[in-house]
């Protein structure tokens, strides 16, 4: 049976967005803008990860030289940094349950990872890349089963999801590009559930589907607009990031609370979000696609 909410059944374009998140609530929140210390500058901050220990992972796309892995500590004091000449378009950093950094290439679809310190464990390549020439052509995130699988969304060209065993191993794929249920135009975000369901940002169907970890449809919330990313905290509580199609960045862009049973938007913060991760102490970490580094912490 498909877990379709009733009011959100019908697809929408960029006035059904609109009208959903005008009559959404802003959440209380306080806001951190981080200044990396000493100066660093961060260009094109893509996406945004935490560990347990406060740390906070940044990749960036710097113009020039510069390493697109930057860490900083709760209060933005540099840490370390790596990863220059390792990518061609960096795009997706998240931090395993174990404390290991995983990163995502959009252009050579490769998923590395690495230990805290930026030592190199593992180096997954997607493969199947339509169009090698283009920056944007291959995998977009990575998310973490209990089991120790790892599932990619390889979203830009291909429009599938993609399982791997802890080692690399490719264990299954579904999904092409499309419309329909398991279809994808761009999928952009990846997250598991509590429960176990794969939950992935269709981003140019402006969608959150939801899927068994087989990669059986399990259902879906239609928004309109651009739906960038999905995440979970460590409560549970669903996270999405919404945009209206041919906006600038700057404008009507929010990180979204929402119900998991019934798809309603429960609450807002106005900020990009082109990737999003929630850390252990609960902040979310949006990727800002410049050169703010933000942190949001829920208020009660």
């Amino acid at each position: 049976m498909l877990a379709v909410a009733p009011a959100l059944a019908q697809d929408g374009d960029n006035e059904r967005l609109r009208a959903l998140t005008k009559a959404t609530p802003p959440l209380p929140v306080e806001r951190i803008d981080l200044k990396v210390t000493p100066p660093l500058t961060l260009e094109g901050i893509s996406a945004v990860a935490g560990d347990d220990k406060g740390n906070i992972y940044v990749i960036h796309r710097p113009a020039a030289t510069g390493d697109p892995i930057v860490v900083v500590d709760r209060k933005g004091t540099f840490v370390r940094s790596w990863g220059k000449g390792l990518f061609k378009t960096p795009h997706g950093i998240r931090v395993d349950p174990a404390g290991n950094v995983w990163t995502i290439d959009a252009g050579s679809s490769v998923v590395y990872k690495f230990t805290p310190q930026g030592q190199k464990l593992l180096e997954i390549s997607v493969g199947d890349i339509p169009d090698p020439s283009r920056p944007f052509c291959g995998a977009t995130d990575v998310a973490f089963a209990k089991n120790g699988h790892v599932y990619v969304s390889d979203g830009y060209c291909n429009g599938r999801v993609l399982e791997y065993e802890a080692g690399g191993k490719k264990v299954r794929e579904w999904g092409k590009r499309g419309t329909g249920p398991g279809e994808f135009n761009v999928a952009h975000g990846i997250a598991i559930s509590p429960q176990g369901n794969v939950y992935v940002a269709d981003r140019g169907n402006g969608r959150l589907q939801w899927f068994d970890p087989q990669g059986k449809y399990l259902g879906e919330f239609k928004y309109g607009g651009e739906l960038y990313n999905v995440t979970f905290n460590q409560a549970g509580e669903l996270f999405v990031s919404t945009h209206v199609k041919g906006e600038s960045l700057d404008l009507e862009f929010n990180i979204v609370k929402i119900d998991p049973a019934t798809g309603k938007m429960l609450g807002k913060y106005a900020i990009r979000s082109h990737q999003l991760s929630a850390a252990p102490d609960g902040a979310l970490l949006p990727g800002t696609r410049s050169g703010d580094l933000a942190v949001f912490r829920p208020r009660t």
